[in-house]
């Protein structure tokens, strides 16, 4: 008995070892270079949003709704804007801690299907590492957190499917139905998208060690009930009166079933390749290699599918119906395609040793070393994949091997918020010699909520700043009657959105864009200002 003691004491000291040495393996990864990439259009509305919630809860607590936003993780942001100097640096490190939850919670899932030690801990090391997850780890964006939501979310769903009760609303689960449900609706307060996993939800029951008809049904009232709570949560916005702007914006993202009905899904299903492209890229072939053996391998063949397909059902609306599809939109599936590779992998590697086990047979001896060869070659492919794409992004986020999607989105469009940080620094150098007035090119955004968001806590006396709008045709009226009273009048737009003819000697810097894209450019419009007004 003293024995058996001692050895759970060896076991839990090393189990604690090995997550506090994943704990350091992630930090030391995802802190340097942090904000390394310039701000990203998303990134500086979200954390403006912030601070207005700082500035005047009563009025912005609920204003991302506005723009069809549900405000979970704006709210999130706000503490982390008193903790930090540097805002872009404060809203990505509560993405970084996201993050952190994130890798526990994988590998507490895989413990929760039946994955072995060993598996638990590569999947730890694979949710730190791999693209997909490493960059939306270190980006103030919404993504993550919903992610890790839905992921506690099936959780408490596995432990209810697996504690298969006569009783519906048994003590021993009624507990993990109310937990799964709470988390449901904070992932729906994160993001509407939460929605998509409802069929993920379900395909849980057949995680259930005892699979009847009975079962069945008793563990589909269950997750119906967790998936009740999650929408009355959700429901709650309805006492704000903007509630009705949440579902204002799918138009810019989505095609209406009508018309996917009518033909719409002839332009958006060619595209599905491309999005089987993204997986391939960001989760690595070798993890989706590993993701699609498991399909076929008897040893966890019912997981890997329940995971599989809860990834797919999350995608399939997305690839029917979206217009533009970015990476980011589908990232959320990474968590089942992930945790199924890492089910594969285990499946694979029982299914080596136990045919190594087979006395006599040569011939299974070489196929169980060519298996094991394999595995290892992906697996350190994976890897150094990996560790490479991060090398590059502390390093050299300009040269971040992202898909061609992704390019234009961080690096070269007017959503790359390449020259903001080096555009505020001089603004200020200004203020402080007189008065400076600032148009910027839009409305929100990289321009001008990216200045606005390294503005804030400083000293503005000296400064107006304000979105114009795009192209830019000429100064609005309304802008030109308040610039008049300051010494100084600035341009700031990108070279691209740039109709307005200034002589280019009055052009006072520039800051381009990789791959020869456009730039950011500050124009001083101080001298024949009149002139620019629009009539």
């Amino acid at each position: 008995m003293l024995k058996n003691y001692f050895d759970k004491f060896k076991t839990q000291k090393l189990q604690t070892l090995i997550i506090f040495g994943l704990v350091i393996f992630y930090l030391a990864t995802h802190l340097p270079g942090l904000v390394s990439l310039p701000v990203f259009a998303d990134e500086s509305i979200y954390i403006r949003w912030a601070q207005l919630i700082i500035d005047d809860w009563q009025r912005y607590l609920f204003f991302p709704m506005n723009d069809g936003k549900t405000p979970l993780f704006i709210w999130l942001l706000v503490p982390f804007q008193f903790i930090f100097k540097d805002q872009l640096f404060a809203g990505r490190f509560l993405a970084m801690l996201v993050g952190l939850v994130q890798v526990l919670m994988n590998m507490k899932i895989i413990k929760e299907l039946g994955g072995r030690s060993k598996t638990q801990i590569l999947t730890g090391i694979f949710t730190i590492v791999l693209p997909f997850w490493y960059f939306h780890h270190r980006m103030a964006l919404m993504d993550g957190l919903l992610t890790l939501l839905i992921s506690v979310v099936f959780l408490f769903l596995i432990k209810v499917s697996k504690n298969q009760t006569k009783q519906i609303f048994d003590k021993s689960n009624l507990r993990s139905i109310i937990l799964a449900g709470v988390f449901f609706g904070l992932a729906m307060l994160t993001k509407i998208p939460a929605v998509l996993f409802i069929p993920a939800f379900y395909f849980s029951i057949f995680l259930g060690a005892k699979k009847d008809l009975k079962n069945f049904k008793t563990a589909f009232v269950k997750v119906s009930f967790s998936i009740l709570i999650g929408l009355s949560m959700f429901a709650m916005l309805k006492i704000n009166p903007v509630f009705g702007q949440l579902f204002s914006r799918g138009g810019d993202f989505l095609f209406p079933v009508s018309e996917i009905i009518n033909g719409s899904w002839k332009q958006t299903i060619p595209s599905v390749a491309n999005y089987i492209n993204y997986f391939f890229v960001y989760l690595t072939p070798g993890i989706i290699i590993f993701l699609i053996t498991g399909l076929f391998l008897k040893k966890h063949k019912v997981t890997s599918h329940v995971l599989f397909w809860s990834g797919v059902f999350f995608i399939f609306p997305i690839a029917l119906m979206g217009k533009s599809v970015y990476p980011r939109y589908l990232f959320p599936a990474s968590l089942f395609f992930t945790l199924a590779a890492m089910m594969g992998l285990e499946s694979i590697v029982l299914g080596v040793f136990k045919s190594s086990k087979l006395q006599g047979k040569s011939d299974k001896l070489w196929k169980t070393l060519l298996v094991g060869v394999f595995v290892s070659l992906l697996i350190s492919n994976t890897i150094v994949y990996s560790l490479n794409y991060i090398q590059l992004s502390v390093l050299d986020s300009n040269n971040t091997p992202f898909v061609s999607s992704d390019v234009t989105q961080y690096l070269t469009e007017w959503s790359s918020g390449h020259g903001v940080k080096e555009t505020v620094e001089l603004i200020k150098r200004q203020a402080e010699i007189g008065t400076v007035a600032v148009a910027t090119e839009g409305s929100f955004g990289t321009l001008p909520d990216g200045l606005l968001m390294y503005f804030y806590r400083t000293n503005v006396d000296n400064l107006y700043l304000e979105g114009v709008g795009y192209p830019i045709n000429g100064i609005p009226q309304s802008f030109a009657d308040r610039a008049n009273k300051f010494d100084k009048k600035l341009l700031v737009v990108n070279s691209h959105r740039m109709n307005l003819m200034v002589d280019r000697k009055y052009l006072v810097a520039e800051y381009c864009r990789p791959f020869n894209a456009s730039c950011l450019q500050v124009w001083n419009i101080t001298e024949n200002f009149q002139d620019y007004i629009k009539n």
